[in-house]
């Protein structure tokens, strides 16, 4: 099937964004395929990518508030180029916004704010308000466990039971090690091995995999979408909620939390 183009605004330039493409007034058009329930492993390393290197900077480069300055910069960035692509949405600046994001960008984003900005405030969020190792397992949870649970939950949810938002129980399965395992190696060399720590880090595993699954949405055939009990972005909400049972969780075991568990 051939992509679309148009040549002006109007009916035909709205029939182009809602079947994923966007020209530039010249009639080249950007191609975005990618919709909500494909697999996009390249939009999904990019995610684990992006936000472990968000995490590595807090934990290794920066104080915290820094970080939160040096982030607070690019969120605002990322803010008024979206405000400036949906104001302008025939301008060249929104065309090459497009182009330069189309090999990660899904079709909805065409129309809605890019993931990155609530990825960028949930981040912000747990570093202000969380102690440093809480906020660093709750961006690793978003970034690692996030996408893990979802490739799972497509590639091969449908040999499992669903749950009623659309979820699956392999995609739940899924989240939960890798979360598990960004909470083992995180605590490992402070703490090194220990009973406490696997209960930790299986409790980590449970918490960062249980906000995932109550993120999820229903995708219907005509393209709607009903939200699960927690109907908020899950690059926003993950890390706040993930952060905030897992802060709980840790005043259960002092010996772990002991390590890293201050604001800085």
């Amino acid at each position: 099937m051939g992509v679309e183009k148009r040549s002006s605004g109007g009916a035909d330039s709205n029939v182009a964004r809602a079947n994923g493409h966007q020209s530039d007034g010249k009639g080249a058009a950007v191609n975005i395929t990618k919709g909500r329930k494909s697999l996009h492993l390249l939009r999904k390393l990019f995610h684990a990518l992006a936000g472990v290197a968000l995490a590595s900077v807090y934990e290794v480069l920066l104080d915290r508030q820094t970080t939160l300055k040096v982030f607070g910069v690019l969120l605002v960035l990322l803010a008024l180029g979206e405000g400036l692509r949906f104001a302008f949405p025939e301008s060249f600046f929104a065309t090459l916004s497009l182009r330069v994001t189309s090999a990660l960008a899904r079709t909805y984003e065409i129309k809605h704010m890019s993931g990155m900005i609530f990825f960028l405030t949930g981040v912000l969020f747990c570093i202000y308000f969380y102690p440093k190792n809480v906020a660093i397992l709750a961006i690793l949870y978003l970034s690692v466990g996030d996408p893990c649970a979802s490739a799972c939950g497509i590639r091969w949810g449908h040999h499992s039971m669903k749950f009623s938002n659309g979820k699956s129980l392999v995609g739940f399965l899924g989240g939960m090690a890798a979360c598990f395992g960004c909470t083992l190696a995180y605590f490992w060399q402070s703490h090194g091995p220990s009973a406490e720590l696997i209960a930790v880090s299986l409790w980590g595993g449970v918490v960062g995999a249980t906000t995932e699954l109550l993120c999820g949405r229903v995708l219907y055939s005509d393209g709607e979408t009903k939200g699960g009990p927690i109907d908020i972005d899950d690059n926003l909400a993950v890390p706040i909620f993930s952060g905030a049972l897992f802060w709980g969780v840790l005043s259960f075991f002092p010996h772990v939390s002991h390590y890293h568990g201050t604001f800085d």
